[in-house]
């Protein structure tokens, strides 16, 4: 006859939340907790990519030559051509990026497993690339303005994809910048027409 020995994990209170046999002495899935650091941690997360969007923003709003340049920069008929849409659209999809990367961070166990710090890494080099693209505008140079816009596209989809694997929601909050970055990165390789 088979006897199971039963031990008890208990929550912060004491009470009595989930009994399972000694043999088995993991819990099927472990409890979710969101604490107020959390809160904090994610809210000074999502500071650094509304600082780049909104650093981009005031360069181009600051200065009514690269304003035109930016204008005929987008020769197709489809892209935006409205240069407040644009940064709207462009902070709405940066925004989530700060919530993404804690959700990686806090899920995937921080910075002591490879995974994680690779995902964190290609996040980290989209937002050195997308500042990058303010100084390219400031001098006009095409080429590099086509060249950064395919990194920081490509560091998007990658990043989407690492960070999916690690947290599906911040794999979907994610998404939209990646589209966005793509989307942006196709008018890049257009040249304006002369």
């Amino acid at each position: 006859m088979d006897i199971e020995i039963h031990k008890s994990i208990s929550d912060l209170t004491g009470k009595k939340t989930l009994s399972f046999p000694e043999k088995n002495i993991v819990p099927p899935t472990m409890p979710y907790l969101w604490t107020t650091t959390d809160s904090r941690n994610s809210a000074l997360s999502t500071l650094a990519p509304v600082s780049v969007a909104l650093v981009g923003a005031s360069a181009i709003h600051g200065d009514k030559n690269l304003q035109s340049f930016f204008k005929s920069f987008h020769p197709p008929s489809w892209a935006i051509r409205d240069v407040r849409l644009y940064t709207a659209l462009d902070v709405a999809t940066i925004a989530p990026l700060g919530y993404a990367s804690y959700l990686v961070y806090k899920n995937g166990g921080g910075f002591d497993y490879s995974d994680t710090t690779a995902a964190l890494g290609i996040y980290g080099l989209n937002l050195v690339s997308g500042l990058a693209l303010i100084p390219a505008f400031k001098k006009k140079n095409l080429k590099w303005i086509a060249i950064n816009a395919g990194i920081v596209a490509a560091t998007a989809i990658a990043a989407s994809g690492a960070f999916g694997k690690i947290d599906k929601m911040a794999g979907y909050l994610i998404a939209p910048y990646a589209l966005w970055t793509t989307y942006y990165a196709n008018c890049c390789s257009k040249r304006p027409s002369s």
